[in-house]
């Protein structure tokens, strides 16, 4: 899979405008922003502090998590969701022209994966809820499946919601926050990309720790700050880097986050399939130079159709993709 088969150059192109204005919207706002300790351990000192196209990152001394410090209120961040014009554009453009490909590349066989540790885990598959649905494609996916008796999809935006329910899905369009369910009602929470965007992961944590049955499973599905093209690129050039994606894990810091609200952690991976061909398309575009490096250059530009897919699926074997799945088990 390439990131062409997701979002076609046009489409980014396009979707720059939004952002832009989004990305305004945004900072018009940080007189408001509030401090925070590091969303993964707690930690209040930063070994480092950066500015990444007007937003500022500390990264915590104790676990290295990434964090947008100070950051927009719980209120502020919901206002932008429900109103930013980037969203709109993923929901009315984006996701439709490249659902075919996300659901064969990364759908499906996240689906298949769940599917597995819910057999392994032998728990009862009575009701799953996904936290952040999108586009709707996941809970599809596992619903197909028939493993879960009920799916459920959370989704705050508005447009994205409205295509949930297109597909037929049980839809809570309200951001997880918000949400009012029985303690212990649900046997699985799945959240893909959501806790980088959250103002409080711990809040996050926390609440799907009350809706589980015990030893219920939670997939959480992010970025990892320590792969490859967030390490090769950089943080001011990795494009998953900035604008909402505020809580920035790597596998430690999740494990951390995770274990001290109450969860045991089952597996932490990193499946990603893009990030070579990411970098390879800074290398391309011209933004990214590799003459001094010929590894890299041999690896992702000569020798790319040779090479590409070997390397790629040694980042994922070896914990060095930026895409990170971790699974827990409520204690």
């Amino acid at each position: 899979m390439k990131v062409n088969d997701i979002r076609s150059k046009e489409s980014v192109k396009r979707l720059e405008a939004f952002l832009k204005k989004d990305r305004e919207r945004w900072l018009a706002g940080r007189d408001s922003f509030v401090r925070v300790k590091c969303p993964a351990c707690g930690g209040t000192t930063a070994k480092e502090t950066i500015d990444v196209r007007g937003m500022i990152f500390d990264t915590c001394s104790c676990c290295e998590t990434v964090f947008y410090n100070p950051r927009p209120t719980q209120q502020q961040l919901k206002n932008y969701y429900e109103n930013a014009e980037s969203y709109t554009f993923w929901a009315k453009h984006i996701f439709p022209e490249s659902e075919a490909a996300r659901r064969k590349g990364i759908f499906r066989p996240l689906a298949a994966r769940v599917g597995k540790y819910v057999k392994e885990s032998k728990i009862k598959a009575g009701v799953l809820m996904e936290i952040g649905a999108g586009f709707g494609i996941f809970c599809d996916e596992i619903r197909k499946k028939r493993i879960f008796k009920r799916v459920i999809a959370v989704e705050p935006t508005p447009d994205l919601a409205q295509r949930c329910r297109e597909k037929g899905l049980e839809v809570i369009e309200a951001p997880f926050e918000e949400t009012d369910l029985p303690a212990e009602s649900l046997d699985c929470i799945a959240s893909f990309e959501v806790i980088e965007h959250v103002f409080s992961p711990q809040e996050l944590i926390q609440r799907s720790n009350l809706y589980l049955k015990k030893r219920g499973l939670l997939f959480l599905k992010c970025p990892n700050v320590k792969g490859f093209d967030f390490m090769v690129l950089g943080k001011e050039k990795a494009g998953n880097f900035g604008l909402e994606h505020i809580n920035m894990f790597n596998p430690g810091s999740m494990s951390i986050l995770l274990e001290k609200n109450g969860f045991s952690v089952l597996d932490i991976v990193t499946p990603g399939k893009l990030d070579a061909d990411i970098v390879r398309n800074q290398i391309l575009d011209g933004k990214f130079d590799v003459s001094g490096n010929p590894f890299l250059k041999r690896v992702l530009v000569d020798d790319w159709e040779k090479l590409g897919y070997k390397f790629q699926r040694f980042l994922a074997d070896n914990m060095l993709s930026s895409s990170m799945l971790a699974v827990a088990r409520k204690c």
